[in-house]
């Protein structure tokens, strides 16, 4: 058994520290006590197993509690004396701790009260501000969707201009594309005939080629024979 001697700091004293304290020890089966100092510090006495006492000035520190702040704890441990059955509060004057304690809850609760005008307040701007920003939201929509309407009526336009362009287009293609067949199936036609053209030419000349050697040939042996009566 170890004795705890807790010195406790911050917002402790009129705001029931002193019973969150108790209940806690209460529920660890610790004995002990608590007190308000004049410095404005909470005493605590708690005796029990070293590992309960660890629990318990860990547990002290309510984090939850809107009226309990607790900014420091100091703790001397010693050997237990065993005298305390159970855990209690040491109350200077009960009534007067009592009626304190009322006067704190009061002004606690102007307090809470004026926190919540604050937020309603606040909560009543937000709101304000938000619906001006929906409305705000609402409207650049409507305006996004007449404008893509507008753009969707131009690009249908557009896109019907461009199909009667291309069909003009096409049009005109075939019909330059007619012309041109008709004038190449022409040219086709005059180079066919040059052709045929000259293959007579070619074999005419051939028929006077030949016919201009036979005339060589027979001139060359009359000079021949010539030559033989002459020597």
């Amino acid at each position: 058994m170890q004795r705890a001697i807790i010195t406790v700091r911050g917002r402790v004293q009129k705001v029931g520290y002193r019973d969150t304290v108790a209940e806690i020890a209460n529920g660890l089966d610790i004995g002990g006590i608590a007190k308000n100092l004049s410095d404005g510090t909470v005493r605590i006495i708690a005796e029990a197993e070293k590992e309960t006492l660890e629990n318990f000035i860990a547990l002290i520190r309510p984090k939850d509690d809107p009226l309990i702040k607790v900014t420091g704890i100091d703790v001397k441990f010693e050997p237990a004396t065993n005298e305390f059955e159970y855990f209690d509060i040491e109350y200077e004057d009960f009534n007067i701790e009592a009626f304190e304690r009322i006067g704190t809850a009061a002004t606690y609760l102007k307090r809470i009260d004026k926190k919540q005008d604050q937020m309603l307040e606040t909560q009543e701007e937000t709101i304000e501000v938000l619906g001006a920003k929906i409305d705000n939201h609402a409207k650049k929509t409507e305006d996004g969707f007449s404008k893509t309407d507008q753009n969707f009526i131009v690009l249908t336009k557009e896109t019907k201009n461009g199909f009667e362009r291309t069909d003009q287009n096409f049009t005109i293609l075939r019909d330059d594309y007619g012309g041109i067949s008709k004038d190449l199936t022409k040219a086709i036609q005059g180079i066919e005939q040059v052709a045929k053209n000259t293959g007579k030419l070619l074999e005419k000349s051939e028929e006077d080629r030949g016919e201009s050697r036979n005339s060589i040939n027979k001139l060359a042996n009359a000079i021949l024979k010539l030559a033989e009566k002459t020597g």
